[in-house]
């Protein structure tokens, strides 16, 4: 089976609390398992960033019934790819809340995030290639 990595940045219509975070978390887990979709959400000041991996044709169908999700807003995608493996293959969704500054790998997705909104590389790569390049060492 081919895969995709389909990764978007957009902006929370309110301020997550944890409580909300854990219950994104546990409905994707729910979603994607059947899917065969696996990835992982960030969330930081108000943004998510979300990789998301599968086949195409489910993650199309996904990405768009997130895009009409209240909690957030200006969700654009800047990554979907062709993948030859899958960076999160043990998640059906991982969760990592920057805002609790005790991540693994913080100050990397930090800058990953913020280079991400305002839309330049980080060092020579794209946000979307360096966040990949974080999980995939």
């Amino acid at each position: 089976m081919s895969i995709n990595q389909l990764i978007y940045l957009s902006q929370a219509t309110r301020k997550m609390s944890p409580e909300d975070l854990s219950a994104i978390q546990e409905k994707a887990k729910t979603n994607n398992a059947p899917l065969e979709i696996t990835g992982s959400l960030f969330y930081n000041g108000g943004w998510f960033l979300q990789v998301l991996e599968g086949p195409a044709s489910k993650l199309d169908t996904l990405y768009k019934k997130i895009e009409l999700d209240p909690r957030h807003k200006n969700s654009r995608v800047i990554y979907n790819e062709p993948a030859s493996f899958r960076t999160f293959p043990r998640w059906s969704m991982n969760m990592t809340n920057l805002n609790d500054r005790q991540a693994d790998k913080y100050d990397e997705l930090v800058e990953v995030l913020e280079a991400a909104q305002a839309n330049r590389k980080v060092g020579l790569f794209s946000p979307a290639v360096a966040l990949l390049k974080i999980f995939k060492a």
